[in-house]
């Protein structure tokens, strides 16, 4: 889906208007039959029969060639409905042809070919049926009709503003008409030029919510937030009740930051609609997010009575769990994560949590049952439980098991990257270099292995020259990745460039105030003479570990050499 509608297309709900494609086949309306021959009425049965057993395929093939062969308004209409519901515009054009052949003053049909026309990039049929649908109905609203079909390359958008010119000329003062070439220049990124024809659009049409949410969404785009907001907020004055403007206006206040005010405003809309499960999903995270925990909860457990989002309404409960200090709590939500997306996080909590608690071996049985039950899911099931050992330094469990996992998973980088760095951090050179050298054969172009084994070259060998060409390419392919310009640096300090190499690592550092960047940086001011910059860089980074080890020692390993 193209930039502008992503954030609100789907909020509006105008795609049932449109494609059906939201609704189960067998709902929708039956058609009022006429008396029609027993071919026609029995294949109008099998059709429907069809459609009750989720054949909407079937049905539509029989309803098109009744629709053809009757030329009825209602069969036309019927088959138009299921063509939408396949999305099936190759059929559905036909359709509407005919239906508007047969029915040449009912304005739907002619909505019907403009959208399908739309969609075929017929531009001119599509254009005509909009000349005819105006005259038949001045007034009608065609935002649905271009948020559902307008072309997705610039291209298309380009040409399909061209024909629109005429059917402007002729209709200059109609709100949708101006919509609808705003959301094309828009589309192609002229939002400042969309503004001025969404802005006209509003006051032609203040009550339009399509409108109001496309002239927010440019505001945003246009870096005027806070005029989106406020035009939001006084749509929200004339339509209080509008799901869609006061889901729009919560999205903009968190993308202002503003996460109070929107959890606030959430929690207002649901005592309106206390089951709606975005908003109630929106509002466990903001308020998850806001530390206000009971808030929170209320809201995710709402969401697991209506089995909606469960797996993330349990996760996130386990997690407050965690934060109160309540881990048999956080154990048993995590234990309810069987499958989907948040199960291979549920796993890293759930074995962190249990290794804390001295069950190690519940922790490995517990991954090692995880592999049996989901073994599509089994090598990463095996990164991840290396990770955890290693995080509690246990890198020596955690190499072995990476060494299983590989011998089940030969060509798995991930599991070969994993064991290099571990091999790597074990000081274990020669098996670093032979599982690098390997990634590299099998992926030569991976900017974060060059980067990988260039560092390791310049920090625990001589070996620079040949580390450089690493280093520098991945550079090209990432000019902007902090590891990547720290190692740059590194380089450059470790071969005596020490200006240049500061340089780049308080780029680096700039862009990440990470633990290991902040060391470098540290080492390479004091080395240049700049204590007093080096004291104030361990303070910083102090500041967010105090405790942390690694910066302890290394203050004290340069403040003894001074």
């Amino acid at each position: 889906m193209p930039l502008l509608l992503s954030r609100y297309a789907i909020a509006l709900g105008l795609w049932t208007a449109l494609s059906c494609g939201q609704t189960q086949a067998n709902a929708l309306p039956p058609v009022n039959q006429p008396a029609f021959s027993y071919d026609t009425l029995y294949s109008l049965l099998y059709a429907e029969i069809a459609l009750q057993r989720n054949q909407p395929d079937i049905a539509l093939k029989e309803y098109a060639q009744q629709a053809k062969d009757a030329k009825d308004e209602g069969v036309s209409e019927r088959a138009m409905q299921i063509a939408n519901y396949l999305q099936d515009s190759s059929i559905g054009l036909p359709l509407a042809e005919q239906w508007t052949a047969i029915s040449p003053n009912t304005p739907k049909a002619y909505y019907q070919l403009a959208y399908h026309a739309l969609k075929q990039q017929q531009y001119d049929t599509a254009i005509k049926a909009i000349d005819k649908l105006l005259t038949l109905e001045p007034e009608a609203e065609l935002e649905a009709l271009f948020l559902g079909a307008y072309p997705a390359n610039a291209a298309g958008r380009t040409e399909l503003l061209a024909s629109l010119s005429g059917l402007e000329a002729n209709y200059p003062n109609n709100a949708h008409l101006l919509f609808a070439h705003g959301l094309l220049i828009g589309e192609n990124g002229d939002y400042a030029g969309a503004l001025k024809y969404i802005e006209q659009a509003y006051l032609k049409s203040p009550k339009s919510v399509p409108i109001v949410l496309l002239e927010a969404r440019l505001l945003s785009l246009n870096k005027q937030d806070k005029q989106a907001i406020k035009v939001l907020e006084q749509a929200l004055q004339t339509n209080p009740t509008s799901q869609q403007i006061n889901i729009h206006y919560i999205r903009a206040l968190i993308a202002n930051k503003d996460y109070n005010k929107a959890e606030n405003k959430l929690a207002q809309l649901l005592t309106a609609m206390p089951t709606n499960v975005e908003a109630l999903l929106m509002h466990a995270l903001l308020a998850y997010d806001n530390k206000h925990d009971d808030m929170a909860i209320s809201s995710f457990t709402k969401l697991i009575a209506l089995e909606n989002n469960q797996d993330e309404a349990h996760y996130y409960l386990a997690m407050i769990a965690k934060r109160q200090g309540k881990l048999t709590e956080a154990e048993n939500y995590l234990t309810q994560i069987s499958d989907g997306d948040r199960f291979l996080t549920a796993q890293a909590e759930l074995a962190t949590l249990r290794i804390d608690d001295h069950r190690l071996a519940q922790a490995r049985q517990q991954f090692a049952e995880a592999r049996q039950q989901q073994p599509e899911l089994a090598n990463t099931l095996y990164a991840i439980e290396a990770e955890v050992l290693n995080n509690h330094k246990m890198s020596d469990d955690a190499y072995t098991l990476l060494s299983e996992g590989i011998s089940k998973f030969p060509n798995d980088n991930v599991l070969l990257f994993s064991r290099a760095l571990i091999a790597d951090k074990q000081d274990n050179l020669a098996q670093f270099e032979i599982d690098m050298r390997e990634l590299l054969s099998r992926d030569p172009d991976n900017p974060s292995y060059m980067n990988a084994f260039g560092y390791t070259l310049v920090d625990k060998t001589t070996r620079f020259t040949e580390a450089e060409p690493y280093l520098r390419h991945a550079f090209k392919l990432k000019p902007n990745d902090p590891a990547i310009i720290d190692s740059i640096g590194w380089l450059l300090y470790k071969q005596g460039h020490l200006f240049e190499a500061l340089t780049y690592i308080k780029r680096a550092y700039a862009a990440s105030i990470d633990e290991e960047i902040g060391l470098h940086l540290a080492e390479i001011l004091w080395v240049n003479g700049y204590k007093a910059e080096a004291q104030k860089t361990w303070q910083q980074l102090l500041g967010k570990n105090p405790h942390s080890e690694p910066v302890l020692k290394h203050r004290a390993l340069w403040e003894k050499k001074a």
